[in-house]
């Protein structure tokens, strides 16, 4: 299993758009999750923001010795 994100919007009709076009070389069956956003929302901000919150969230982990040995990091993850 693949999963992206895309973005897009729904039209009068009730009908899903997406902003950009997928480029993938075969059929495929997909499962659809919609996210209703804020008007104020801003992707590239909003990602910057998270991104700088799981930063200083891992920071403050590994400060108070909140941490995996390396081998076990990959138990459980199919490759």
């Amino acid at each position: 299993m693949q999963e992206i994100e895309v973005m897009g919007a729904i039209d009068e009709q009730g009908q899903l758009l997406l902003l950009q076009p997928l480029s993938f070389s075969k059929h495929a069956r997909v499962r659809v999750r919609i996210t209703l956003l804020d008007e104020n929302f801003e992707p590239e901000a909003d990602s910057k923001t998270q991104i700088l919150a799981d930063l200083k969230e891992s920071f403050r982990q590994a400060e108070a010795g909140q941490t995996f040995p390396i081998s076990e990091l990959w138990d459980g993850i199919d490759v």
